[in-house]
């Protein structure tokens, strides 16, 4: 079974928020049944629709990094 979380997270990682981080899921969807198997498994456990859980992850993960950094910024850290 593969790790839809940490799958997105690499993909994050190599494409930033970025259009073709969109492009090359739906591709790796697209490219391998068994792993959009695992992927409309890993939505119906997390309560995501399959057509946009991806990106609701996705912009999940980003919201949270920038809430660290408001915070860090906030209580006077300033880089």
């Amino acid at each position: 079974m593969n790790d839809i979380s940490d799958l997105l997270r690499e993909l994050l990682d190599r494409f930033s928020n970025t259009s073709e981080l969109d492009r090359e899921f739906r591709r790796m969807l697209r490219d391998d049944p068994s792993l959009k198997d695992d992927y409309d498994v890993w939505c119906d456990d997390r309560g995501y629709k399959p057509a946009t859980g991806y990106r609701d992850y996705i912009d999940e993960i980003v919201e949270s990094q920038d809430s660290i950094w408001d915070t860090y910024h906030e209580f006077g850290n300033n880089i």
